[in-house]
């Protein structure tokens, strides 16, 4: 499971995220959009509504979450149980 999340400086919602997916035990890659301009511009291409947003990919399937939803945090729990 490949985990990226777009995040931007002074987001107060991505930094509650990335403590959660820390504590958690989470691997995942940032993408800074205030720091990196191609990380925005991918950012853009893809059109979401806010931050943090959070893809899964597993093989060939791809899903996109706006935010830190239960809904993600479980998939992500469950995930990184079934990989132990």
């Amino acid at each position: 499971m490949d985990v990226t999340v777009y995040t931007q400086t002074g987001c107060g919602p991505c930094k509650l995220f990335k403590i959660w997916l820390k504590q958690n035990d989470i691997d995942y890659q940032e993408k800074n959009i205030t720091e990196n301009e191609m990380y925005l511009q991918e950012f853009l291409d893809l059109q979401p509504k806010g931050m943090p947003y959070t893809i899964i990919k597993e093989g060939d399937v791809e899903k996109s979450f706006l935010g830190a939803r239960s809904e993600l945090k479980k998939i992500l729990r469950n995930e990184k149980h079934l990989s132990r």
